[in-house]
């Protein structure tokens, strides 16, 4: 529970503060992975925003009592 919370601030400031711009000026080949390396700020907020759905999807799944 605790580190969905966590991802889900780091999450919040990426797709709605201004955490897209810090990480695509500083590189997020560090934070995100090297895939995210090459993205810009708009595809970086897609890229965290659908990550984030899809881990809040795995969460409620397994609070629900998933297989």
């Amino acid at each position: 529970m605790l580190l969905f919370l966590l991802y889900s601030a780091f999450c919040v400031w990426v797709v709605f503060l201004n955490g897209a711009d810090f990480l695509q000026r500083h590189k997020s080949l560090f934070i995100l992975n090297w895939f995210a390396a090459a993205l810009t700020t708009d595809e970086l907020r897609f890229y965290v925003g659908v990550s984030w759905i899809a881990c809040f999807v795995i969460f409620l799944f397994n609070r629900l009592g998933g297989a």
